[in-house]
């Protein structure tokens, strides 16, 4: 993968006659590096440098004089990486529709994010060049401070967004699901077991169902019966029907084990209203 060019039409002007040339740091360099898209990890040596090399040549071609000029730079070389990434995961093939109109959006962002730093660049240049302020032992001071400095603690998230994003997931149970959800779980397990990308996040926290502690399918164990080929009910007779689902019972109604907890509590429930009926009426 390389880094597509910027456009050369770009109108940021040539650096003025009287700016020498500017050496930029190299902390500026790798973060400007931080920003663009980066390859795959099994990439081979070549397209790791190949992009690298992409990016200094677009910042050679901008050819900041000073260290306005150098961060303006970098701004139009990071929003031009993102545009032209969020670009491409928009019109990916496994892209759903909603998650690439947000691509595209913040694609149109970062085009205008672009111009901005353009035009700025621009007006950088028109300036003349100052005399290099000498800052002494300052720099090693200032240095050794903030390092000495505690950490700044991370600020709390800021609007529902935010705070839904952090939000501890919420545990539903399995018989709460819809249809809807559904659907959105039996893809989710089909993308992970064929290792294709996750679906994108929707909003608010992850939900997660699970079976209740007691739950009847917790200790539900198939029986190896089932496992056998069904020839159809049709084609065999009564005693072929009880032998092969494994009924035993030859009274008036089906078993009781055969239903589930709560039919079993249900059919209970009915038997001691009929047996009080009959006790108090004789029916």
């Amino acid at each position: 993968m390389s880094l597509p060019k910027l456009a050369p039409n770009l109108d940021v002007l040539s650096p003025i006659r009287d700016k020498p040339p500017y050496a930029i740091p190299d902390h500026i360099l790798r973060a400007m590096l931080l920003t663009l898209a980066r390859p795959a990890a099994d990439a081979p040596e070549a397209t790791w440098t190949a992009i690298v090399q992409g990016a200094l040549d677009e910042l050679d071609t901008l050819d900041p004089r000073d260290a306005m000029e150098a961060m303006f730079a970098v701004q139009i070389i990071a929003a031009n990486a993102g545009m032209v990434d969020a670009l491409r995961i928009a019109f990916e093939a496994d892209t759903d529709a909603k998650h690439a109109l947000r691509q595209r959006a913040s694609a149109s962002a970062l085009a205008r994010a672009l111009a901005v730093a353009a035009r700025l660049l621009r007006e950088q240049r028109g300036r003349p060049a100052g005399e290099a302020r000498d800052w002494g032992d300052a720099v090693a001071g200032l240095a050794s401070g903030w390092r000495a400095a505690a950490p700044r603690p991370a600020e709390a998230p800021r609007g529902a967004k935010a705070a839904a994003v952090d939000a501890e997931p919420i545990v539903r149970w399995i018989d709460e699901l819809n249809d809807a959800d559904l659907a959105v779980a039996v893809e989710e397990d089909r993308k992970e077991k064929a290792g294709e990308p996750p679906l994108p996040a929707g909003p608010g926290p992850k939900v997660i169902y699970r079976y209740k502690p007691d739950d009847y399918a917790r200790g539900w164990k198939p029986d190896p019966r089932a496992w056998r080929v069904y020839p159809g009910w049709e084609n065999m007779t009564l005693h072929q029907r009880r032998e092969f689902f494994g009924y035993t019972y030859t009274g008036p109604l089906g078993p009781i084990e055969a239903l589930s907890p709560a039919g079993q509590i249900a059919m209970l429930a009915d038997q001691a209203e009929e047996a009080a009926l009959v006790a108090e009426y004789g029916m």
